[in-house]
């Protein structure tokens, strides 16, 4: 999809009798690298084939000390510690011809666990919200439980990738369940390249693949995987283990490359130099597509047992893979029904046996492949942005004004405010973003 979005069809008409819907997106956006980004960026090119989406408009949360240079469909950017900035995004939606505002949360981007910028956000806000909720954090501390639940009172709904998520909304956080959706995280049908094919062009021809891709991290696991390959290659030598993706951005901040340097000590600890290949890069969609498509076994190890969702783990699904995942909450979900084996946390014994068992059985792992492969249909982006593309829809439709807040009559009182708002307008498509403050650096 990634290929297609620059050619997006930039239509303000819909299919023949309908009306467009236009709707603005809250979250990261690429160039940012992450993966709520390109969540995001997945979401609209999904509406904007699924249905009658009008033109989008994406605010951009950014972060200090990165600074970004943004393109059509960003309008505006928000620096996530500047309450002032989100007080003129909401001012800026609030004039804009957007009918539907959705928001992309994940913890620590909106000002951190508290979120206190996206309250305001949302307190000025006079359109209707739907909240995708990224992660769900069972047994939450209380000012947590605050945050979330503020968000559940100023949207029309909620939405969830796991239904294992709306039972801890609603047993931890008390928010009914007829105000949260589940709708799936969106993926990318199989490669029409044969396994065979895919492997050649990768130079792994004859090789047994195993893969684990997305952003580097120490609650990846990788290095359970890593301590399984000995025992792995024992049966087959050929075994070659890819870990695909650079280091993520926020974790290098903090500690460079320190993580992936580990991995690198371990495998030359391990003597499995010949069956492991780092690609230290950002991957785009179709890099995806082609290393999936050369996998034998897909793997997440993951180590958080409360992650409600996974990208990745989404992707290998809809590409029909057989796989191997600890059981955080989300590989429980998924593969109840799509095709995989769970293990036990930090255990590289349970990863190098189910992988040998996948491997010495050919028909389990068509099988697990077969389960996959109909099971991700429900979650390829077309469907998924359909979807998403209901929920506004009702959103519109059922939006009634609210009383006009005190907070929201204290802002348009305030001259300096409206100043800043002034600030925040003005974009071209393939111009450069206007930002409440300018950029400093293009990385």
């Amino acid at each position: 999809m990634l290929s297609e979005r620059r050619q997006i069809n930039r239509r303000e008409s819909g299919p023949r009798g309908t009306e467009v819907l236009r709707v603005a997106y809250v979250s990261t956006y690429p160039p940012r690298e992450c993966g709520l980004a390109t969540f995001c960026e997945d979401l609209i090119s999904a509406t904007m084939v699924a249905g009658a989406a009008g033109e989008p408009m994406v605010v951009a949360m950014e972060s200090e000390p990165q600074r970004r240079h943004y393109r059509w469909p960003v309008v505006s950017v928000v620096e996530e510690s500047r309450e002032s900035e989100y007080e003129a995004a909401a001012d800026s939606l609030n004039d804009s011809r957007a009918e539907v505002v959705s928001v992309q949360h994940e913890f620590g981007i909106f000002g951190g666990l508290e979120g206190q910028g996206l309250r305001c956000f949302l307190d000025l806000l006079r359109k209707p919200a739907v909240i995708t909720l990224h992660t769900v954090i069972p047994k939450p501390e209380p000012h947590v439980r605050g945050m979330v639940r503020h968000l559940a009172e100023h949207s029309y709904r909620m939405v969830v990738m796991n239904e294992l998520a709306i039972d801890v909304l609603y047993a931890d956080y008390g928010i009914e369940r007829d105000r949260i959706a589940l709708i799936h995280h969106g993926g990318v049908p199989p490669s029409l390249e044969s396994r065979e094919d895919a492997k050649a062009r990768l130079g792994l021809a004859g090789r047994r693949v195993l893969s684990t891709f997305g952003l580097v991290g120490r609650g990846k696991g990788l290095e359970y995987v890593l301590a399984a390959l000995p025992e792995i290659r024992r049966r087959y030598p050929e075994v070659c283990y890819l870990i695909v993706g650079q280091t993520h951005p926020g974790v290098q901040r903090v500690e460079k490359e320190s993580y992936r340097e580990e991995l690198v000590r371990l495998v030359g600890e391990l003597d499995v130099q010949d069956s492991v290949r780092f690609v230290n890069r950002y991957v785009c969609e179709s890099d995806i597509v082609r290393y999936l498509a050369a996998t034998d076994v897909y793997i997440t190890p993951y180590l958080n047992p409360q992650q409600v969702t996974s990208g990745t783990l989404a992707y290998a699904v809809t590409a029909g893979k057989a796989i191997v995942s600890t059981p955080y909450s989300y590989a429980r979900f998924l593969l109840r029904e799509a095709g995989g084996l769970l293990v036990g946390f930090r255990s590289e014994g349970a990863i190098a046996a189910a992988v040998n068992r996948v491997l010495d059985e050919p028909e389990m792992q068509r099988t697990l492949e077969r389960r996959s492969r109909i099971y991700g249909e429900r979650m390829l982006w077309p469907t998924v942005g359909g979807e998403y593309l209901s929920l506004f829809g009702e959103a519109m439709r059922e939006h009634r004004i609210p009383a006009v807040s005190q907070t929201y009559v204290r802002r348009q009182l305030s001259l300096p405010l409206k100043v800043e708002r002034e600030r925040y307008h003005g974009i071209q498509r393939d111009r450069p973003t206007v930002v409440a403050r300018p950029l400093a650096t293009t990385d």
